[in-house]
Parts: C-alpha cells; sequence; structure tokens
C-alpha cells in the first residue's frame, strides 16, 4: 500500500514506512499534482509550465522528463502500484487509479460526499468510522508552505470539505446526546478556523448542555477578542443574543430551541 499524505505537510509511505526516493522540489510537487488528480490526463507542454516556469522550453521538458521517471520510482516501491499506473501518451500524462494507492486527500473528499448524500441519521456505522478517519487524517492546509494557484484553489476547497464533514459528525453526536464527542469535533474545527462564528456558537450551546456555562462565557470573551483584534469588527447580532442568554439564565428557557436550529440535520450555512 502506497499512502499519500498532503494535508499538513507531504509524506509518502510504503505499507508505512518513508520512502527514499528523492523527487527534488519541484518534482515534488509534480507528484502531488498528479496523486490529487488522478484519472485526468494533463498535457506534458502545461505541466512543464506549471512546475518549471522560466526555464527555457526545452530545459522544461527536460526536468519534467526527469521528474516523472522519479515518480515511476516512486510507484514502483509498491508492486501492487507500480509504475505502469503513470502512463505517458503522445503528448499527455496520467496518474492512474489504484485500489492499493491511499491518498488522504481523497479520503476526505469521500467522506464530504458521504455526509451530503445522505441524511447523517442514516449513515451506516461504517460510513461514520470512513469520515471518523478521514477527519483524523486532516493534520493541516493542503500542501502546507507551497504556494501557486492550483495549490490555493485545493487548500480552500479542501479545508471546506473538512469543516463541512467534521460539523456533520459534531450535529450527529450532538443530538445522539454524545457531547463530549461532538465538543471535541467542534474544537477540531476551531483549532483550524477560531473565527467562523457558526461553529463558536454551537460549541458555546453544547458546552451549556454539558454543564459547562461559565466556560460557555469565557468562549464567546475570545471570540470578540480574536474578532477584534483580528478582523476589527464585533461578533454577529445572533452569536451576542446567545452569549446575553447564556449570561442571564435565559438560555435554559429557551433551550429546546436553540438545540433544534443549531443541531439540525440538514446541512446549515458554514458562518
Amino acid at each position: 500500500m502506497l499512502n499519500v499524505t498532503m494535508l499538513g505537510g507531504v509524506s509518502f509511505q510504503i505499507n508505512g514506512a518513508a520512502t527514499r526516493v528523492e523527487l527534488g522540489r519541484h518534482g515534488r510537487l509534480l507528484a502531488c499534482y498528479l496523486f490529487e488528480f488522478s484519472g485526468r490526463a494533463h498535457r506534458r507542454e502545461w505541466l512543464a509550465d506549471l512546475f518549471w516556469e522560466g526555464l527555457e522550453p526545452e530545459r522544461a521538458r527536460s526536468a519534467l522528463n526527469t521528474a516523472i521517471w522519479r515518480i515511476r520510482k516512486l510507484l514502483d516501491l509498491d508492486p501492487e502500484v507500480g509504475n505502469w499506473r503513470l502512463v505517458t501518451s503522445g503528448d499527455e500524462v496520467m496518474l492512474e487509479y489504484a485500489t492499493s494507492l491511499s491518498v488522504d486527500t481523497h479520503h476526505l473528499q469521500d467522506a464530504a460526499k458521504l455526509v451530503s448524500r445522505v441524511d447523517h441519521e442514516q449513515l451506516t456505522s461504517e460510513d461514520e468510522a470512513a469520515v471518523a478517519t478521514a477527519i483524523q487524517r486532516y493534520l493541516g492546509p493542503f500542501l502546507d508552505g507551497e504556494s501557486g494557484d492550483w495549490v490555493l484553489q485545493e487548500r480552500e476547497r479542501l479545508h471546506c470539505l473538512f469543516i463541512r464533514s467534521t460539523l456533520a459528525l459534531m450535529r450527529l453526536d450532538a443530538r445522539r446526546g454524545l457531547l463530549e464527542s461532538a465538543l471535541e469535533y467542534g474544537r477540531r474545527i476551531l483549532a483550524v478556523d477560531a473565527l467562523r462564528e457558526g461553529v463558536q456558537r454551537e460549541v458555546m450551546l453544547l458546552l451549556v448542555l454539558n454543564g459547562q456555562r461559565a466556560e460557555a462565557i469565557h468562549t464567546y470573551h475570545r471570540l470578540r477578542a480574536a474578532l477584534k483584534r483580528d478582523l476589527g469588527i464585533e461578533p454577529m447580532p445572533e452569536t451576542k443574543r446567545l452569549a446575553d442568554d447564556i449570561r442571564s439564565g435565559a438560555i435554559f428557557d429557551r433551550l429546546g430551541e436553540y438545540v433544534r436550529v443549531q443541531f439540525a440535520s440538514s446541512p446549515a450555512p458554514l458562518a
């Protein structure tokens, strides 16, 4: 099994052991691109321009050929994948899908499809476990430390998929009354996106349900300070209203309404 990690950093492992193939920075980025967009055909000329911009065309094509040769060596370390999976035909390059190839970003995409296509109450235990595993593999931004338009676009897309998938499991556990588990999912989201107010409100409500009213108020104050410091704005009116209700104790008269709205099974805006 060839395991490819691109969330939070890049690593290639064969059956749990790190590989020793040196790809170089541009070759590594090319490999990540091919793994991320496996099953698609890419023009050689376009790849050469994307990863070796600024080089003369002949030198860029030579660098591309060398990188492809090194990626073949990487694939060949796993006999079940094999370098034959990297298909070069004329002016095109394509990495074919292999069942023995595990890519963390692909697992996250599959998880997001599960929680968007199936009512969360009807997720099988196997599906739920697959989503939870994909969430656990989110160790940070896609290709952390790298830039480039395609990297930034994928980073934002995958970040949103992580939040949507984690939020779905958080709400599912909240409806089940599994408050500690729901809080853990909420904290996972806020660890990478602390200014997402919708999630902050849900965490505040979970804390109240879990008997941690004082911590819910502290959570609000930390959010307010962060919004003021980083964006120069105040919390949304609905966030302020929730904080006021928690502080005054009025939350307990409206708890059922808050729970129905915040933890609805249908996807809610990710504000």
